[in-house]
Formats: structure tokens, sequence, C-alpha cells
């Protein structure tokens, strides 16, 4: 047995061994730095192409939806509270409306196929009622300019069928996908640990490598070693900071998303508040004015968790305010004077003194501006993490694979000099 143990340690301090089996230990792990670092690019590729090419669509065309249907909504019970003149460009609107929920459909169909979740079926029923509510709203409008009552129930039918199907699925898809681009982000940003530990440990062996050369053939520096190294350390170092970015990038997205939330929500309410002003005068039911006040609460709310800003809380405060005036005489208290439909209609319909909207579409353009500013960052963050890592997988596989034959051929040439 000592023989033998003497034998092979012979065996393996032999210069030309240890060059060999530095090159087999080179070899493979630079081969598995380069296939596990192109797997982990190629994986982050698509996640960061999810983001940007379908979830970041399909949250916005969610947004659209819900923003046209509560507008169809408030538009179809407004143009039957006033004269046949004004309630023609209501009608127009109204079906401008129903348009842009229709196109922004039609948009999310061809995304939302294979996303592995239920964005599909969503889209699917939200395609499949959109029609329904068309119809209903259209008779209730024929009917009630014949003056028969039942137009006012296909009418109430509509708006129940906008506010029970229609918009919480739209708010739920939003929902849904604001919460998928977050997570392909991350994804797209995350540490591959695989290719970064294997990647370090080629570095080391090839350290290693030029130190056993330096020392054992008295020449100083390998070149097939030295670019070896210099081919690693390029791949490594330029895979981390394309990395790095794409998960900075991500962060400034999800930051945008957390703010476009809140404000799609008070948004959405504030559609809600403005039909719901339409509904108390054609047919209120009980509880109406609570609910009613308790959306404006919930618009203040998620106005300051988006940084409330100043310029819709002010907006707000005064839509809020005229309310509680209008709702003062709808329900005909001693101090607001008797209830007069026709100047109710005028205070919700007309615009407001000095401006060329209402208190709701003053609240709802400025909430509109401030969702399209940050879901453009987001947007441009999706985008630009999915331009920076185009190709990367490719060139990384390059640069590995050519350090490994550099490597190879480097001790490849102190190793023949044993043989000859």
């Amino acid at each position: 047995m000592p023989v033998i143990r003497t034998r092979l340690r012979g065996v393996v301090e032999r210069t030309e061994h240890r060059f060999l089996a530095f090159a087999v230990l080179i070899s493979v792990l630079g081969l598995l730095t380069a296939f596990s670092g192109w797997a982990a690019l190629d994986l982050r590729q698509e996640r960061a192409a999810d983001a940007a090419e379908r979830r970041a669509v399909l949250t916005a065309s969610a947004l659209d939806v819900y923003r046209a249907m509560a507008d169809a909504d408030a538009h179809s019970l407004n143009a039957v509270l006033v004269n046949p003149e004004r309630s023609a460009p209501l009608r127009l609107r109204f079906r401008d409306d129903v348009s842009a929920a229709t196109e922004a459909l039609h948009i999310s169909s061809s995304r939302s196929a294979g996303t592995g979740d239920d964005a599909y079926d969503q889209v699917w029923l939200l395609s499949r009622v959109l029609p329904l509510y068309t119809r209903l709203v259209e008779i209730g409008w024929t009917e009630s300019d014949a003056g028969n009552p039942v137009g006012i129930s296909y009418l109430s039918n509509a708006s129940a069928l906008v506010r029970t199907e229609i918009l919480p699925v739209a708010e739920r898809l939003h929902a849904a996908q604001s919460d998928a681009v977050v997570r392909a982000q991350r994804d797209a940003g995350a540490v591959p640990w695989l290719p970064l530990l294997s990647g370090v440990a080629t570095l080391v062996a090839l350290v290693a490598a030029q130190v056993s050369v330096t020392r054992r053939t008295r020449r100083r520096v390998n070149p097939g070693l030295a670019l070896a190294t210099a081919l690693t350390c390029v791949a490594l170092l330029g895979g981390g900071i394309v990395i790095g970015f794409v998960a900075a990038r991500g962060a400034v997205g999800e930051r945008e998303l957390s703010i476009v939330g809140p404000l799609a929500e008070a948004r959405n309410l504030g559609r809600e508040a403005d039909e719901a002003e339409a509904r108390i005068l054609i047919f209120p039911k009980a509880g109406d004015v609570s609910e009613l006040d308790e959306t404006f609460t919930g618009i203040e709310e998620r106005v300051t968790a988006a940084g409330g800003d100043e310029v819709a809380l002010a907006a707000m405060r005064a839509w809020r305010e005229h309310d509680q005036a209008l709702l003062g005489r709808v329900r005909g208290d001693v101090d607001a004077g008797p209830p007069v439909f026709t100047e109710l209609v005028k205070l919700i319909i007309d615009p407001v003194p000095g401006s060329a909207d209402t208190f709701g579409g003053q609240l709802d353009a400025r909430l509109t501006a401030l969702i399209d500013e940050h879901r453009a960052v987001a947007t441009d963050s999706a985008g630009s993490a999915k331009a920076t890592l185009a190709n990367w997988d490719a060139v990384v596989l390059a640069l590995l694979l050519a350090a490994v034959v550099s490597a190879v051929l480097g001790l490849g040439v102190r190793i023949r000099e044993y043989y000859t």
C-alpha cells in the first residue's frame, strides 16, 4: 500500500498531470458557468418580456375598460336627466366609451391567452357581458323617449350589471396583472446564484492554474489563461451589471405601480360617485346618500395614500361640499329649500363656473393625468429592462465558451512540452 500511495502521489504531482487536471477543472466549471448563465439570462429575458409586452398591456387595458365603462354608466343615466338636445351628446359619449372598452378588450384578448392565470377568462367574460349591457341601455333610452316607465327599469338593470359584474371583473384583472408585472420584474432582476458561484469558482481555478504554471515553468504569464481570466471577468461583471440595472428598473416600476394602484382606485370611486348622483335622482334607494359620502371618504384616503396630490384633494373636497348641498336639497332639508328636479339636474350635469368640466370631471381629469404619468414611468422601466437584457444570454455564453477554449489551449501548449 505505501508503494501504491507513493506512485499515485508521484503521478498527481507530475507537472503535466497537474496542468491536465487544471484544464479539466476549468473546462467543467467554465461550461457549467456558460450554460447556467445562458439559461438564467434567457429566463430573465422571458420574464422581462412578459412584464413589458403582456402584463403591462393587460394592466393598462383593465384600467381603460374600468374607466370607459364607469363613464358609460354615468353618461347613460345622465342622458335621461336632460332634454333631447342635451341628451344627444351624452349618448354619443356613451357609445364612444363602449367603443373604447371594446378596443381595450380586443387588445387584451391577444395578450391574455397562455398567461397561466384567470386573465383570459376575465377578458372573455367582459367581452361577453358588454354587448348585453349596451342593448339594455339602448332599449332603456328608447322606452324612456317613448314615455314608458319600463325604460328606467332597463337602465337600472344595465347600471347594476356594470357595478356588479363588469367593473369588479375589470378591477380584479387590473389588480392581478399589476401583481404579475411586479413578480415578473422581480424575477428578471433576481440574482442568478448558480452561474455566479460557478463563475467565481472558475476564476479561482484560472488564477490557481496561472500560479502553478508560473511556479513550475518559470513563465510569468500564460497568454491563454490570462485571456480566459479576462473573458470570464467581462462575462461575470457584464452580466452582473445588467442584472443590477434590471433589478433597479424593476424597483422603479414596482414603486410607480404602487402609486398607480391607489390612484386608480380613487378614480374608480370617483366614477362611482358620478353614477351615484344620477341614480339618487332617477331611482333612489335607501342608503344611497350614506354610500356616496363613504365613497368620497374612500377617494380621499386613496389619494392621500398615493402621495396626497393637493390638486386632486382640492377637487375632491370641492365636489364633496357641492354634493352635500345638493343632497340636502334632495332630502328637502328646511335650510336647503324644496328640491327642484330641473335645477338639481343642472347642478350635476352643468360645468363648474369658470371651468369647462363638472366637479367629477375635474377630479377624474387630474387623477387620469397622475395615473398616466406614473404608468408611463412603470411601462418605460419594464421596456428598458427588457431592452437591456436583450442578447446578453448569447454574449455571456460566447464569452465563457471562448474563455474555456483559451484556457485549454493555453494549458495545452505547456502540457505538450512534456510529451514531445
